[in-house]
C-alpha cells in the first residue's frame, strides 16, 4: 500500500484508490502480426483476457460490500472508493500487487508570448526542423497518417484544424464516433462533440497538423487527427488518462460502445506528465501502445534546469521524450533534464522547438506559448512525415527511433552524457528533413 494511501485513510477514513493486480498480459507476439487491425486486436484481447481472469476476486469483494468498481484492462487495475478496512483486505489478497491513490496531475504550465501575425512563411519551429523543406523536396506532408493527442481537447471547428479532423466527412458534416473521446463528459453529458475548455490541446494539435492558408503552424498538415480528453481542464485525472489510453488502443463510438482497434492512431502525442519521474503507473499503457505499433511521443517536463528533473511518463524507456529549445537554438531553462530514474537512461531522447511557439488556440485565434508541451508535437509531426513518406516504417517504432536519433543535430549539454547524447538535449536538435531523407534511403 502506497504511503499516500495510508495518509489519506488516516486523515479521512476512506480513499479513492487503484487496486493493481500482479498479472500482466504477454504482448510479445504482437509485432509479428503485419495486419494493422489484427495486431491491434491481439493487444486489446490479451489485455482484456488477463484482466478478466484476474480481477474477479477484487471486483466480487467490492460488490459484496456495496462499493462501485471501475475496472481497467490496460493496467489490470480496479478503481474504487473504499474505507480503511476494505482497503486493508484488498491489500492482503495474494493477486494484488499494489494499492495506489487516484491522483490528478496539472496540465503543464505554459508561458504565454505574443499571438503574432500570420506571414507567408511557416512558423519558426517548422523552418527550424526543416519540415517545410520536406514538403517541398519530398512532396510529403503527412498524408495517410492519423495522429492523436491526449490533452485538454481540441476546438475541432478551428480554421487550421477542421479539414484535418478525421471526423469531418466529405460533405463538410461531422461524425465524431471513433474520433473523439471525453471520459469525464466535460464537453456535455453525454459528450457529443469535441471541445477544449483550456486551449492547451488545441495548441498541441495545431503544431502537429494545423494549417490555414497563411497560418502554416503544423509539421504534417496533410495528416488526420483524433483526440481523447484526458485532461478535464487545468488538470488530468488518472481516471481520464487511463480511459483515454484504452480508447487510443481501440477507439469507440462517443458513447464508449463498439470498439474498433483498426481505427487507432499511428502516433499519440502526450504533452502532460507528473514531476515525479519515477512514477511507473502509466508504463503498462505505453508498453501496450508500443506493442500495437503506436508511436508514444511525450514531453519531458518543465521542471528544469536542474539535473534529474525529467517527469513521467516521458522518463520511461518506452516513451520518446522531447526537451525544448528556442529560436536561437538555446535550450530552454525550464526544459527538464535527465537522467531518468528508470535505469539512469538518457532523457530527453531529443529536443525540438518549444519557446514562443505560435499555434491554434481554443477561441479560433492563434497564440504563442512556451513549454516542452510545445516541443513534443514537433516530434510527433515529424514521425508522421517519416511514416507518410515510407509506409514500410509504419508501426516499426524500433526502426523509427534510431532514424530520429541519428539525424538529430548534436548539441553539448550538462547533467551527464556526451555531445552526441546527453541529459540536456538527448540526441540533439530535431531535424525532420534529415530524418525523412535517411528513411527514404
Amino acid at each position: 500500500m502506497d504511503a499516500d494511501v495510508v495518509d489519506r485513510l488516516q486523515s479521512s477514513g476512506a480513499a479513492k484508490v487503484f487496486v493493481i493486480l500482479k498479472a500482466k498480459a504477454d504482448l510479445s507476439g504482437a509485432p509479428a502480426l503485419k495486419d494493422w487491425t489484427a495486431r491491434g486486436w491481439f493487444v486489446v484481447n490479451r489485455l482484456k483476457a488477463t484482466a478478466e481472469a484476474t480481477q474477479g476476486g477484487v471486483r466480487a469483494l467490492l460488490a459484496a460490500r456495496g462499493l462501485e468498481a471501475k475496472p481497467f484492462w490496460i493496467v489490470n487495475a480496479v478503481l474504487a472508493t473504499a474505507d480503511a478496512a476494505t482497503i486493508d483486505v484488498l491489500a492482503a489478497r495474494p493477486e494484488v500487487a499494489r494499492i495506489r491513490l487516484h491522483r490528478t496531475v496539472p496540465v503543464p504550465p505554459t508561458i504565454r508570448g505574443e499571438a503574432g501575425s500570420p506571414g507567408s512563411a511557416p512558423e519558426w519551429g517548422i523552418v527550424n526542423i526543416r519540415a517545410d523543406d520536406v514538403w517541398a523536396d519530398f512532396g510529403t506532408r503527412g498524408a495517410g497518417i492519423t495522429v492523436a493527442n491526449i490533452d485538454t481537447g481540441v476546438q475541432y471547428t478551428h480554421a487550421a484544424l477542421d479539414t484535418q479532423y478525421r471526423g469531418r466527412k466529405a460533405d463538410g458534416s461531422f461524425n465524431h464516433n471513433y474520433d473523439w473521446w471525453d471520459p469525464s463528459e466535460i464537453c456535455g453529458n453525454p459528450s457529443s462533440a469535441p471541445c477544449d475548455n483550456n486551449g492547451h490541446g488545441t495548441h498541441t494539435m495545431g503544431t502537429m497538423v494545423g494549417e490555414d492558408g497563411a497560418n502554416q503552424i503544423g509539421v504534417a498538415p496533410a495528416a488526420k487527427w483524433i483526440a481523447a480528453k484526458g485532461c478535464e481542464s487545468n488538470s488530468c485525472s488518472d481516471f481520464a488518462l487511463l480511459s483515454s489510453g484504452e480508447w487510443i488502443l481501440a477507439p469507440t463510438k462517443i458513447n464508449g460502445s463498439a470498439p474498433r482497434a483498426g481505427k487507432r492512431p499511428h502516433i499519440v502525442n502526450n504533452s502532460w506528465g507528473t514531476p515525479a519521474g519515477g512514477d511507473d503507473f502509466y508504463q503498462s499503457t505505453v508498453q501496450a501502445w508500443v506493442a500495437s505499433g503506436i508511436f508514444p511521443q511525450f514531453s519531458n517536463g518543465n521542471s528544469g534546469p536542474g539535473c534529474g528533473t525529467v517527469g513521467a511518463p516521458g522518463s520511461y524507456p518506452e516513451s520518446y521524450g522531447s526537451g525544448a529549445y528556442d529560436i536561437s537554438n538555446a535550450i530552454a531553462s525550464f526544459s527538464s533534464r535527465g537522467p531518468s530514474p528508470f535505469g539512469s537512461i538518457i532523457k530527453p531522447n531529443i529536443s525540438a522547438p518549444g519557446v514562443n511557439v505560435r499555434s491554434s488556440w481554443n477561441n479560433g485565434s492563434y497564440l504563442a506559448i512556451s513549454g516542452t508541451s510545445m516541443a513534443s508535437p514537433h516530434v510527433a509531426g515529424t514521425v508522421a512525415l517519416i511514416w507518410s513518406a515510407v509506409p514500410s516504417l509504419r508501426r516499426d517504432i524500433a526502426g523509427t527511433r534510431p532514424i530520429l536519433d541519428s539525424t538529430a543535430v548534436d548539441t553539448s549539454g550538462t547533467c551527464g552524457g556526451t555531445t552526441g547524447n546527453n541529459n540536456t538535449w538527448g540526441e540533439g536538435r530535431l531535424d525532420a528533413y534529415a530524418a525523412v531523407d535517411l528513411a527514404n534511403g
